[in-house]
């Protein structure tokens, strides 16, 4: 009778293992395709994978993280309700952050209340500036070399109006940041956040030095 928990024990931990596995490939693949894909009609489909890797995991906030990211990227890219995207993407956000707090879920946390304001931005840009703002701040003070913090305000600078202080002289230094943090840049996995390069060379076009 022993040996038989003993031998059911065994199995149950080797079912566990094998599952743990599956699901970091699963992991694994989705964010690749998250890094490489240039197809909007794909982030849909990219996002029930990260919904569906929450619902079996709920201790890794790397999928919460990704899938607030992937809805504030439907919101930019005006796939839908956009006022519901950006609501779910700082719905995960907080699911994230009821998992750990990092700069990562800052930037992710910044980019969900920019694609809030994107909605209606003349209207509502003095209700989500401090929010982007603060949550950018709040990254670079956790990890002052994470390029995506750069990269983030620099689509922000660029963006806002010359009255504002916006445009490329003031998004130029934050550019040079950005790319000098991507060059050091280092992941201890394949699922760590690498996202920005393509924001990069697109700034950089626009704001060449």
């Amino acid at each position: 009778m022993k040996n038989l928990v003993v031998l059911f024990v065994l199995l149950l931990q080797l079912s566990l293992q094998a599952q743990s596995s599956n699901q970091n490939k699963v992991l694994e693949s989705a964010v690749m395709q998250f890094n490489q894909t240039n197809n909007p009609s794909s982030y849909t489909k990219l996002y029930l994978q990260f919904e569906q890797l929450y619902s079996v995991d709920k201790t890794n906030w790397l999928i919460p993280y990704y899938a607030g990211m992937t809805k504030s990227l439907m919101c930019l890219l005006k796939m839908g309700d956009r006022d519901a995207l950006a609501n779910d993407a700082l719905l995960w956000i907080a699911r994230a952050k009821s998992i750990d707090v990092n700069d990562e879920i800052y930037c992710a946390e910044s980019l969900a209340y920019t694609a809030k304001m994107s909605v209606n931005p003349t209207l509502r840009w003095f209700t989500y500036e401090s929010k982007i703002k603060n949550t950018l701040s709040l990254a670079k003070k956790l990890n002052p070399n994470n390029p995506r913090a750069y990269i983030l305000e620099a689509n922000i600078q660029h963006k806002l109006p010359f009255i504002f202080g916006g445009g490329c002289k003031s998004a130029k230094p934050l550019i040079q940041k950005a790319e000098m943090f991507f060059s050091t840049q280092t992941k201890a996995n394949s699922i760590e956040p690498t996202w920005g390069i393509q924001s990069l060379v697109k700034l950089k076009k626009a704001c060449p030095y």
